[in-house]
């Protein structure tokens, strides 16, 4: 959709905000387009509603699978995979954040503003289940996995102009509090540290 090395160049970028903002020298600048690269610019506006849509099937089957501990134990005793539990973590993360950035992207393309309600509520959806899920995670290693989502996810919303991060932090505002109670990486504790200030004002 964006070039994987396009969207390595942005997690790259997203840690090392994170990791600035740890030594208070970081600053967050609002939305930007990128250069345009991958199948993005060649599709309408329908169609990339409906591979988002693709994207949350193939995200929900992955989720269910890993929270599905008897069909993996099964699996595993049968010798699948070997000594490995068998899961669909890279499905699972993978799928939910090429569909992020999908909406992400479309939200803040001047021309898509005709769909940007549905964009937005689409956005709003996705996040929420998103944060609702990492908080029912109970395994360090499956959380860990899920940091770079986090960290896509709250330094967007921070590049958000005031009306729209306030239509969505009003929404996940009692999530964010939850999540402040696990033992975070240190950069994600920092970006969220920054949500919470913007909060404030």
């Amino acid at each position: 959709m964006f070039y994987p090395a396009t969207s390595r160049k942005e997690d790259a970028e997203t840690l090392a905000l994170a990791a600035a903002g740890m030594a208070g020298n970081g600053s967050l600048n609002s939305e930007y387009q990128r250069e345009e690269q991958g199948m993005y610019r060649l599709l309408s506006s329908p169609h990339l509603l409906q591979l988002t849509e693709c994207l949350l099937q193939s995200h929900r089957f992955a989720k269910a699978f890993n929270f599905n501990h008897e069909q993996r134990n099964l699996l595993w005793k049968a010798g699948y995979r070997g000594s490995i539990k068998p899961n669909l973590l890279k499905q699972e993360t993978q799928s939910l954040a090429c569909c992020l950035r999908i909406l992400f992207k479309m939200y803040c393309d001047e021309g898509m503003q005709d769909h940007w309600h549905v964009i937005e509520t689409k956005l709003i959806t996705v996040c929420q289940e998103a944060l609702e899920y990492f908080l029912q995670l109970q395994s360090e290693g499956h959380r860990e996995a899920w940091t770079s989502l986090l960290l896509l996810v709250l330094t967007r919303l921070l590049k958000m102009p005031d009306n729209r991060f306030a239509v969505h932090v009003s929404r996940y505002y009692p999530l964010l509090c939850e999540i402040v109670c696990f033992d975070l990486k240190a950069e994600l504790r920092s970006i969220l540290r920054r949500v919470f200030l913007r909060i404030g004002p």
